[in-house]
């Protein structure tokens, strides 16, 4: 099956763009870069900046794309244990700050797509936890439609957004609870 935000073709046919593609090449270069810089870093902390957690919230999007993006593109088992350990400690983070609710949508929106792109390699209990995570921590406090989902602004499109991306993320395995996410 296809994988959210790319399918198998656009991860097949990469080389191939970047070889036509000097600006492509230049940029996968620069985010493969970029992942090994971060290998270095320590895990990420529950830890607000005023009422939110948005800053983590969007660093662990951007160190979990560029790792699980390096490791479907060279395989390497260092970034796909980096960002599991980035995954599980997340995960283990006692909520995503749902008195502020971007925050859960953009750390469901992260969480989803690393999930999702990282599957193969993931372990069973790997897997489990962090779709628990997902779905109590991120769908779980919205499936009672919380107020973002009603905002004229972006708000309401990041929100919505992050959700549906969780949701299609567990599909497989919930599918009911998917359902009822996108019926919403």
């Amino acid at each position: 099956s296809d994988l959210l935000l790319a399918t198998h073709l656009d991860w097949q046919s990469l080389p191939e763009r970047q070889r036509r593609d000097p600006d492509l090449a230049r940029f996968v270069a620069a985010i493969l870069a970029r992942a090994r810089t971060d290998l270095g870093k320590p895990p990420l902390e529950r830890i607000l900046e005023g009422r939110r957690l948005l800053g983590v919230s969007r660093e662990f999007i951007r160190r979990t794309l560029f790792w699980a993006f390096a490791w479907r593109l060279t395989g390497e088992q260092v970034f796909i244990a980096r960002a599991q350990r980035e995954m599980l400690a997340v995960s283990a983070f006692s909520d995503w700050n749902p008195a502020h609710f971007l925050d859960v949508a953009e750390m469901t929106a992260g969480l989803a797509i690393a999930y999702d792109w990282l599957y193969a390699g993931l372990p069973p209990s790997v897997r489990i936890t962090v779709r628990s995570a997902l779905i109590d921590k991120g769908i779980a406090q919205a499936r009672h439609g919380h107020k973002t989902f009603k905002s004229t602004h972006n708000w309401g499109q990041v929100c919505i957004g992050g959700m549906v991306l969780g949701a299609l993320a567990i599909a497989e395995d919930e599918p009911e609870l998917t359902a009822d996410l996108l019926a919403a």
